[in-house]
């Protein structure tokens, strides 16, 4: 059976690595460190963009590079106190070959619109996945992710709240969370592929 899971997320802008590091030490489980290099591939049907990322990843400790392929619908929510918030309905899988996928892409029109690179430290604390993330040039975050089976209002409340909380063990305040998307964030700088 296969299961669909919503991640209820948000990120934020981190002045100070060492110390946010820190805190989450403190607290949250280390689950390790790793780099993320992104690509996504872009296509325009009917108006619409469609949109797929193929990511490598790899820790830097045994020189494996695990390949995803991820296709998702983003949206972005606001709560009554104007924090924004993702709440993405997300697919991904893994690949053998990402050169397959990227000759299939660009036979069938899909071009590269942004690359991003993030190093990420991760953690857990509870339901809550956490990344302490560098992305050139943009700076450092942190993104935090619960996953959920239900996108219904209760649920996004709840786990709203579940974010906030340890966004405040970081010793971040909320003003500090960026609505945009890294894609955004990296178009207003140029950066497109």
């Amino acid at each position: 059976m296969i299961h669909f899971m919503y991640e209820i997320e948000l990120k934020a802008h981190v002045d100070d690595w060492k110390a946010t590091e820190e805190r989450l030490m403190s607290f949250a489980r280390f689950v390790g460190r790793v780099q993320k290099d992104d690509a996504y591939w872009v296509i325009f049907k009917d108006g619409k963009k469609i949109q797929a990322r193929i990511r490598r990843e790899s820790d830097g400790t045994d020189g494996e590079t695990k390949t995803f392929l991820t296709y998702k619908k983003k949206e972005s929510r606001v709560d009554g106190g104007g924090t924004v918030y993702e709440v993405n309905d997300e697919k991904e899988c893994t690949v053998s070959d990402a050169a397959v996928l990227e000759s299939l892409f660009s036979d069938i029109g899909m071009k590269v619109d942004i690359r991003k690179q993030k190093k990420i430290t991760g953690f857990q604390a509870g339901e809550a996945h956490i990344e302490l993330c560098s992305v050139p040039p943009l700076g450092d975050f942190i993104e935090i992710e619960i996953l959920s089976e239900k996108n219904d209002e209760l649920t996004i409340a709840e786990k709203r709240v579940a974010l906030i909380e340890i966004l405040g063990r970081c010793g971040i305040p909320k003003d500090k969370i960026e609505s945009r998307y890294y894609s955004e964030m990296l178009r207003e700088r140029g950066l497109e592929s």
